[in-house]
C-alpha cells in the first residue's frame, strides 16, 4: 500500500511527528498538548503550538490560514485513543501529515501504555489510519520534489583477535533522528538474518556522525528504543539461543559514547545528564545546545500538561531562561 502517494518527504515528516509525540509522552504522567511542525522546501522545521482544548486539527487549520512563513508540508500531533480487539480503549499518539500540493495526507497512530499506568511502553506497531483530505486549499508549486535525502551509511566488518569471530561497525549520517533510528534497526536486522554471518560475534559498533542542530535527547531516545526493540524480536532471540552468543550494540555520537545495549537488556547509560542526576547536581546541558535546540526544548516543556505544577518542568524552564539570558 502506498500510504504517502509517492511523497517520501511527507512520509518522513509523519514518522518524525509520531516519534516526537512518543518522545514527549514517555516521561509524562498526563496527556501531551497538541503540537504542529511546519516544513519548508529545504526541510527546515518550525514549531507551532496548538490549544489543549477543542479539536486540534480545526485549531491547526486556523493557525495555518494566518501563517506568514512559507511551508510545503505540516504535521499535527495529538493524544487520543484507539479500540483494541476487545473494543477497549487504548491510549495513542496520533499524527496527521499533509503536503500542500496533494489532496490527501497521512494519518498514523502509535498505541502505548502510559507512564502513570505502570511505566511507559509502546504497544504493537504503527497503525495506518488512512489518508485524510487536505485541510487547506491545495497549492501549485513549480518543480516540487517529493524525494527525501537518503541516509548516509558506510559499514565494515572486523575480525576480533582473540575469538577470530567477526564484528560489524556501521556509520550513519542524517539530520533526521527518526531516519537514523530506523536505519540502525534495519542494519542490525539484516546482519542477524544473513545466513552467511555464521562467524558473527554478536558485537556491533554504531557511530552517528555529528550534524548541526541535532536534538540529542530526542536522538538518544529514538536510537536506544529502536535498538532495544530490535534485540527483543524473535529473530534476535533465536540467534542468541542457537549460537550461545550475546548481541551487544555500542553506540557513539562522533567520539562521544552514548550507551551500550546487550540482548540481556543490559543498558549502560553514559550520558552526562544521568551522571549529574546520580550525583544530585541537576544539570540539563542547555548551555551546549544551539538556539534552535533551545527553542525545541522550550516547545517541549510548555507542551507538558500542568507544567507549572511539575517540579522537573519548572527546573528545566528556569535553567532554559538562565541560558537565554546569558546569550542575550
Amino acid at each position: 500500500m502506498n500510504i504517502s502517494n509517492n511523497n517520501q518527504k511527507l512520509e518522513d515528516l509523519s514518522i518524525y511527528g509520531l516519534d516526537w509525540g512518543v518522545f514527549l509522552r514517555h516521561d509524562m504522567e498526563g496527556p501531551i498538548s497538541p503540537f504542529m511542525y511546519l516544513e519548508d522546501s529545504n526541510g527546515k522545521k518550525l514549531t507551532r503550538m496548538l490549544m489543549a482544548e477543542g479539536n486540534p486539527v480545526e485549531f491547526a487549520q486556523k493557525v495555518l490560514e494566518k501563517e506568514e512563513k512559507p511551508f510545503e508540508r505540516f504535521v499535527i500531533g495529538y493524544e487520543g485513543f484507539l479500540r483494541d480487539d476487545n473494543d477497549s480503549r487504548v491510549d495513542a499518539i496520533i499524527v496527521e501529515a499533509y503536503d500542500v500540493t496533494q489532496e490527501k495526507g497521512i494519518r498514523l497512530a502509535q498505541q502505548f501504555q502510559p507512564k502513570e499506568n505502570g511505566g511507559f511502553k509502546k504497544i504493537d506497531k504503527v497503525n495506518f489510519l488512512g489518508n485524510p483530505d487536505l485541510i487547506l486549499a491545495k497549492k501549485s508549486i513549480e518543480s516540487i520534489n517529493y524525494e527525501s535525502e537518503d541516509i548516509g551509511f558506510s559499514g565494515v566488518s572486523m575480525q576480533e583477535k582473540e575469538s577470530q569471530l567477526t564484528s560489524f561497525m556501521g556509520v550513519f549520517t542524517h539530520v533526521n533522528p527518526s531516519l537514523i533510528a530506523s536505519g540502525i534497526k534495519r542494519y542490525i536486522r539484516a546482519k542477524i538474518a544473513d545466513p552467511k554471518n555464521i562467524d558473527f560475534s554478536g558485537k556491533f559498533r554504531v557511530i552517528i556522525t555529528p550534524v548541526e542542530n541535532m536534538f540529542m535527547d530526542f536522538l538518544k531516545f529514538l536510537v536506544r528504543n529502536s535498538i532495544s526493540e530490535e534485540l527483543n524480536v524473535d529473530e534476535c532471540l533465536r540467534w542468541s539461543e542457537s549460537t550461545g552468543r550475546i548481541i551487544e550494540v555500542e553506540c557513539k555520537y562522533g567520539e562521544e559514547e552514548l550507551f551500550t545495549i546487550t540482548s540481556q537488556n543490559d543498558l549502560k547509560q553514559k550520558s552526562e545528564s544521568e551522571a549529574n542526576d546520580q550525583s544530585g547536581n541537576k544539570e540539563f546541558g542547555y548551555k551546549h545546545l544551539s538556539n534552535e535546540d533551545l527553542d525545541k526544548e522550550f516547545a517541549r516543556i510548555i507542551s507538558i500538561t500542568n507544567a507549572r505544577a511539575n517540579t522537573d518542568a519548572l527546573m528545566r524552564m528556569s535553567e532554559l531562561m538562565k541560558v537565554n539570558k546569558e546569550r542575550g
